[in-house]
C-alpha cells in the first residue's frame, strides 16, 4: 500500500445509542497519515454517525478516540476543528453571499490597525496564499454564489487546509458532480494525500473507490463488516459485504411491454438551455434520457413538467396542453420526482405525514373542506408499509430521515397522486446500494402497471439496465437514440462524450 504506517485517527470500540436503536455497536475504524481510506454502507449503516462522534457532534458515546498520538475525547465540532479534523459534507457549507476569500478565511477576519473595519487586503492575501499553495483554480474576490459545485467544494477545502486539517472527511464528494469534475476532485484528493493528510472517503459510488482509494471498510446495520485493501476488495465484495448479495442482483429483471402513445413532444425549446426536443412516450415504457453534467436534460424535465417556460407543443393523451404549469400538469397526470430533494423536494421542518400528503390533501379532507387527522395518518402510514420507509415514523421530521428515506417520502408523494406519466430525475442520487435496488423495482413496476416513465440520471448504468428507450442530449440537442436495455455502459458514455465533427 502507498499509504504510511502512522496513524492519524484510531476509533475504537464506538458505541452510540439512539432511543430504541444501536446505531454504532463496537465499531472500530482507523486512517492513516497519506492514505484515502473509504467508509461505505448502506443508508443507516452507522457511516454518518460515526463521522459525527468523530466531529463531536455527539459526546454521549462509549469507546475511545486517538488522534495523533493523543487520546483525545471530542465533545463539540470547534474541538474537533481545531485539533485538525475537517468534515467536507455532502450538503455544502460555503456562504453563497461571501466571496471566496473571505469563505476561506472565515473565523480568521481581522480588523484595520486603526479601524474596527475589516481588513479585507489581509483576508484577500491570506486567502490568496493558501489557493496557490494548493494550486487551486480560484479567484479569491469571486462570489461563490457565481462557483459550479465542484468550485464550492475547493473553497471548502481551501478553507479546511488553511486551518492546518491533519484528517479530512468526504462526504459524499462527487454525488452532484458529473464525471470531468468527479476526475479534478480526485486529482485533488490525490495531492491532499501526497502532503500527508489522513482522508476518509464515504460514497455510494462503488465503482469510483477503486480510482481514489487504499483501504475500505463497510459498516452493515451499525456493525463493522470488514476493513479490506482495495486490491482485495472488488465492487462485486463492497456489494456483498454491504447487502449480502452481490451487485449484479441489484438490477431487477425488465418484463415491462410498451402500448400507444400518451406523451408526445414536439420542438420543445428552452433559449439558451436546449433546443427543438422531440420524442414520444408510450404506456408501460421507461424512457433515459442520458447526457452530461450541463447537457441540458434536467432543463428539458423541468420544462416539460411546466417548472420553466419553454416554447414547442405536448400532447398528452391526445390533448394539447397548452399552459404548463407543475400544477396543471399534476391535474392532467404528469408528475415529477425532482433532483434536488432538499430545495424542491422536501418540505423541510415538516413531518413525514405532511411531506407524504400535501399533493392529496383535498382527498384527504371532509365534507366541508376540512383536513382529517384520521385519513391523513391513515394515508401516510399505508404509503410508508408500502415503500418500506424506516423508521416508519409518520409524525418524525423528515429531515431525520436517510437520504434514501426521505427520497422515498417524496416518491410515494407522487405514488399516490396516480399519475399515468411520471419523471424521474436522479432518483437514485446519494443514497445506497439498496434503497437504488428499491428504486429500480419501483420504476419497473410502475412501467409494468402501464404508466410512461421518464428517468434522468448521472448513473449511466441505471438507464443502460432499466430504459427501454435512451435519448441521447448533447449540448442542449437530442443527438441520437439508442434501444435499451444495453449490455455495454461504455457505449451510452462515448455517445454521451462525442464531440460533433466540424463540418
Amino acid at each position: 500500500m502507498s499509504a504510511g504506517d502512522k496513524l492519524i485517527l484510531e476509533m475504537r470500540g464506538i458505541v452510540k445509542d439512539f432511543p430504541g436503536t444501536r446505531a454504532l455497536d463496537n465499531v472500530d475504524f482507523d486512517v492513516r497519515a497519506g492514505e484515502v481510506h473509504a467508509l461505505i454502507g448502506e443508508n443507516g449503516a452507522g457511516k454518518s454517525t460515526l463521522m459525527n462522534v468523530l466531529a463531536g457532534r455527539f459526546d454521549d458515546y462509549q469507546g475511545e478516540t486517538v488522534f495523533d498520538g493523543r487520546k483525545i475525547r471530542i465533545t463539540n465540532p470547534r474541538q474537533a476543528r481545531d485539533m485538525g479534523i475537517g468534515i467536507i459534507y455532502q450538503e455544502l457549507s460555503v456562504l453563497p453571499n461571501l466571496s471566496v476569500a473571505e469563505n476561506i478565511m472565515l473565523g480568521e477576519e481581522r480588523s484595520g490597525r486603526w479601524t474596527r473595519k475589516l481588513d479585507r487586503g489581509f483576508i484577500r492575501r491570506q486567502a490568496r496564499k493558501t489557493i496557490d499553495y494548493l494550486g487551486f483554480d480560484l479567484d479569491p474576490d469571486e462570489p461563490v454564489e457565481g462557483l459550479s459545485t465542484a468550485h464550492q467544494c475547493l473553497v471548502e477545502i481551501t478553507g479546511a487546509v488553511r486551518r492546518n486539517v491533519k484528517l479530512l472527511v468526504f462526504d459524499e464528494p462527487t454525488s452532484s458532480l458529473g464525471r470531468e469534475d468527479a476526475e479534478k476532485l480526485f486529482e485533488v484528493i490525490r495531492d491532499l494525500k501526497a502532503r500527508g493528510l489522513g482522508i476518509t472517503y464515504i460514497s455510494h459510488r462503488l465503482a469510483e473507490l477503486p480510482a481514489i482509494a487504499d483501504r475500505v471498510t463497510v459498516l452493515r446495520d451499525g456493525r463493522k463488516m470488514g476493513t479490506r485493501t482495495i486490491q482485495e476488495c472488488p465492487v462485486s465484495e463492497m456489494s456483498r459485504m454491504m447487502l449480502g448479495h452481490v451487485l449484479s442482483d441489484v438490477f431487477p429483471q425488465k418484463t415491462n411491454k410498451t402500448g400507444k402513445c400518451i406523451l408526445k413532444v414536439r420542438g420543445l425549446t428552452g433559449k439558451g438551455r436546449f433546443e427543438d426536443i422531440s420524442f414520444d412516450l408510450h404506456e408501460g415504457e421507461v424512457l433515459g434520457i442520458a447526457g452530461l453534467l450541463g447537457s441540458g436534460r434536467s432543463e428539458i424535465a423541468r420544462a416539460l413538467f411546466g417548472a420553466d417556460k419553454a416554447t414547442g407543443s405536448v400532447e398528452f393523451q391526445g390533448k394539447p396542453i397548452t399552459k404548463r404549469s407543475p400544477g396543471i400538469c399534476c391535474i392532467r397526470g404528469i408528475g415529477m420526482v425532482s433532483e434536488d430533494r432538499k430545495r424542491q423536494g422536501n418540505i423541510t421542518g415538516r413531518p413525514v405525514k405532511e411531506n407524504l400528503n400535501i399533493s392529496i390533501l383535498d382527498r384527504l379532507s371532509g365534507f366541508l373542506g376540512f383536513q382529517s387527522p384520521r385519513r391523513l395518518n391513515a394515508q401516510a402510514r399505508s404509503m410508508i408499509e408500502r415503500l418500506k420507509v424506516n423508521p416508519p415514523a409518520p409524525d418524525m421530521n423528515i429531515q431525520q430521515l436517510s437520504g434514501g428515506n426521505q427520497q422515498k417520502v417524496i416518491v410515494g408523494r407522487w405514488l399516490a397522486v396516480n399519475p399515468k406519466v411520471i419523471i424521474f430525475d436522479e432518483p437514485t442520487q446519494g443514497i445506497d446500494i439498496g434503497t437504488k435496488a428499491q428504486i429500480y423495482e419501483l420504476i419497473l413496476k410502475l412501467a409494468r402497471g402501464g404508466k410512461g416513465v421518464i428517468l434522468i440520471s448521472s448513473e449511466l448504468i441505471e438507464l443502460a439496465k432499466l430504459a427501454d428507450r435512451i435519448l441521447v442530449i448533447r449540448d442542449g440537442r437530442l443527438e441520437k437514440e439508442m434501444a435499451g436495455p444495453l449490455d455495454d455502459v461504455d457505449v451510452l458514455f462515448e455517445a454521451c462524450a462525442q464531440k460533433k465533427e466540424s463540418a
